[in-house]
């Protein structure tokens, strides 16, 4: 029998499609080396990876989709669910989907997924995986340099835990000495204060009582002089002959303005005058008395004034008698001891007491310190408190580690969140982010928050800032903290 040319054709295709290339050995084109077992002849077929079918192993990359799992084509793009193995010996091995085989673009470093030859896909492996070694070599340098660092971050956490646990010990016993004198001494302090204030109001009881004496003289001796009848009552025809009340300075006294000085009433009897009127009535006699008292010293003393100046001359004696001394005399020697002890009490108990609140707030920041997470071995406890800050167009940013985050602004300050705690995805990373919330609120939006994504480093930095979304921010920091022994690193083999 004769094959037809387009028979021959298809024929030398499936040839070349199921030509095992050298560089995989005796695997298809496409399967990684863990997998070689699995594309091994078993009596003529091969089974779908999946379990489902089984085909001639001719039909493995024959271009033609024959398992569901897309395993029988890992070296062409029949299969839409299939993964191509790039070998990219010298650099890093990588697997694709096979539907980016033979598609024009070059995804491989070495070419592989070309074949076809439809586009020019240079060898670049030998190039990217030396650039990479650099790289790496650059990256494990550093890691080197940070755990060496880090080993010096631990050893002064460990030092501040322990310090901080022993004297959580020595603050109590401390303490412990200092509560029952402070409770002698409040007890002592109670006793003398109490007999202190009875001493004082006693004093100042007496006190007001000749104040209120001497502001009913002084009341009694205006009083008296404004009720020109002796009726015990002063009226609005009386105030009248008196020019001190002349607000309007027009030369009389007129009827508005003497009731406005009776507060609109007609007349007052002597105690309405003392419970309402005096203050402000002892105030005008005693302003307009002062004035009279500076005129007389260019006047002739000795002219003559109406009735009404000769009268304010007789009110301004008795206040000069009555009101001008009212200073309070000091505390009788009894007093005055009474105080002296109390104050020194005071002051004895002030000074206990502040050594037992210090005590107190030593004890509490020594046992929250010694309990925060800082790692398994302390190694972020000494960079507590410690601030880095990162300049970015007109802001500046500040984190305070265990702290808070801030954004600067020409001296006014945004808090962008308080400390929360650490936030990495699993129990391996827990240690590569931290979280600041509760921040100032935005404007339409949630309260603002960092996220602190930490890298290894051979010094505690801020190295990047941005906002992924509105008020939510991200900053990124390398510090030896984060930096891993290099001896367990894993390495990655090239495969060959």
């Amino acid at each position: 029998m004769r094959l037809s040319t387009a028979t021959l054709l298809l024929l030398s295709l499936a040839v070349a499609l199921s030509e095992k290339p050298s560089e995989y050995g005796d695997r298809p084109r496409g399967v990684p080396l863990s997998k070689s077992a699995l594309y091994q002849e078993n009596g003529g077929d091969f089974e779908c990876l999946d379990g489902k079918k089984k085909i001639p192993f001719e039909q493995v990359n024959d271009d033609y989709c024959d398992c569901e799992d897309g395993s029988d084509e890992p070296g062409t793009s029949a299969c839409p669910n299939g993964r191509f193995h790039c070998l990219n010996i010298g650099h890093r091995p990588l697997d694709i989907p096979t539907s980016r085989v033979n598609d024009h673009i070059c995804d491989c470093c070495d070419g592989s997924d070309e074949w076809e030859e439809m586009v020019s896909c240079p060898n670049v492996c030998s190039e990217l995986g030396a650039k990479a070694r650099e790289e790496a070599e650059k990256r494990s340098a550093t890691r080197k340099a940070g755990f060496e660092e880090r080993k010096k971050l631990v050893a002064e956490g460990q030092k501040q835990r322990a310090e901080k646990t022993s004297s959580i010990e020595s603050y109590k016993v401390e303490l412990e000495a200092l509560k029952p004198k402070k409770d002698e001494l409040q007890t002592k302090k109670d006793d003398i204060e109490a007999k202190e204030k009875e001493a004082k109001e006693k004093h100042d009881n007496a006190w007001n009582a000749l104040m209120e004496e001497k502001r009913k003289a002084a009341a009694t001796a205006i009083f008296g002089q404004i009720d020109k009848d002796g009726d015990n009552k002063i009226t609005v025809k009386e105030i009248q002959e008196f020019s001190v009340f002349d607000k309007d300075g027009d030369g009389s006294v007129s009827e508005e303005e003497a009731k406005n000085y009776m507060h609109g009433g007609e007349e007052a009897d002597f105690q309405n005058y003392l419970d309402n009127l005096h203050h402000d009535v002892k105030d005008l006699f005693t302003k307009t008395a002062e004035a009279e008292q500076k005129a007389e010293e260019v006047v002739d003393a000795e002219s003559e004034s109406d009735d009404g100046m000769n009268d304010l001359d007789d009110i301004e004696s008795e206040l000069d008698k009555k009101e001008n001394e009212d200073v309070k005399p000091p505390y009788d020697e009894e007093t005055q001891k009474l105080i002296e002890e109390a104050d020194k009490l005071r002051n004895e108990f002030n000074d206990v007491n502040r050594k037992v609140t210090n005590l107190e707030s030593d004890i509490r920041d020594a046992e929250n310190f010694a309990e925060q997470d800082f790692g398994s071995d302390f190694a972020w406890a000494s960079l507590k408190g410690q601030c880095f800050e990162k300049n970015d167009n007109q802001y500046t940013y500040r984190l305070c580690l265990f702290d808070r985050a801030v954004q600067k602004d020409r001296g006014s300050e945004i808090s962008l969140g308080y400390w929360k705690g650490w936030t990495g995805a699993s129990e391996e990373t827990k240690y590569d982010e931290q979280t600041y919330d509760n921040g100032q609120g935005c404007w339409n939006g949630p309260n603002r928050s960092t996220k602190v994504s930490i890298n290894c480093g051979e010094q505690t930095e801020l190295t990047e800032v941005s906002e992924p979304s509105k008020c939510e921010y991200l900053f990124v920091m390398t510090s030896p903290a984060a930096c891993e022994d290099p001896e367990k690193d894993h390495v990655v083999h090239t495969e060959l």
